[in-house]
Parts: C-alpha cells; sequence; structure tokens
C-alpha cells in the first residue's frame, strides 16, 4: 500500500488550527495516510524530511502565504496537492473561528477539510 503524507499549516490562526485537526484526523483515520510535522520539517528534523522526500505528499495550506508548501520545497519534497483552506470552506460557506479552541462550527470545519483530503488521496 502506498503511503501518503499529509502536511498541515502550522500558523496560529483558526485556518491552521481546522488544518491541523483534519490532517491529524485522516492519519488516525485511514492506515495510508502519515502526518508530516512542519515544525520539525523546517527545523531540519532528518526523519521528517525522509518522510516527505520519499512519499506523495498532500499540503493543507491555511492561507493563501502556502508556508506548509513552501518550506517542504525548499527541503527537497515534491508537494502533490495543495488543499487551500479558506477556499475550501468559502465553497462551504463556513470560517473557522478558534485559533486555540475548536468550537462546535470549526468541527464542521474539519469534517469538510477532511472530505477533500481524502478526494485529494484519491486523484494522486
Amino acid at each position: 500500500m502506498k503511503e501518503i503524507v499529509l502536511c498541515a499549516c502550522s500558523g496560529m490562526n483558526p485556518r491552521g488550527e481546522v488544518a491541523r485537526a483534519s490532517v491529524y484526523d485522516v492519519a488516525q483515520e485511514d492506515e495510508d495516510s502519515k502526518v508530516c510535522c512542519i515544525v520539525a520539517t523546517g527545523g531540519g528534523k532528518q526523519k521528517y524530511i525522509d518522510l516527505a522526500q520519499a512519499n506523495p505528499i498532500i499540503v493543507v495550506n491555511g492561507c493563501p502565504q502556502n508556508c506548509t508548501t513552501t518550506l517542504l520545497k525548499q527541503k527537497g519534497a515534491t508537494v502533490d496537492k495543495v488543499l487551500l483552506v479558506p477556499e475550501i470552506l468559502e465553497k462551504e460557506g463556513l470560517t473557522a473561528e478558534c485559533t486555540v479552541r475548536m468550537n462546535e462550527n470549526d468541527e464542521k470545519c474539519v469534517e469538510v477539510l477532511k472530505r477533500e483530503i481524502r478526494k485529494a488521496k484519491e486523484e494522486l
């Protein structure tokens, strides 16, 4: 089974929070998915760099700055699919709200993102 690496925004904003939660959930629920910690990758931790370089990657960016995508590319990884949280949530009429603790609305955002991550996985 091919492993798919999921890497989420680590920004301190509500979109980063729901990105991280959705990536974590999918990695826990789907055997073929692993999480790559973008902070450890950016910090030069070889375990995560190797993981990112060796597998297909889906990035869930919290904003158009695309920091996660940029960091992975700087570490020599090929990003196969990029999901942008605000665009995905806007289509559903949702906006992430909380930065540190998720509320009921943010949990709805997570479910929407999980569907999009799984759709992206099927496209790889």
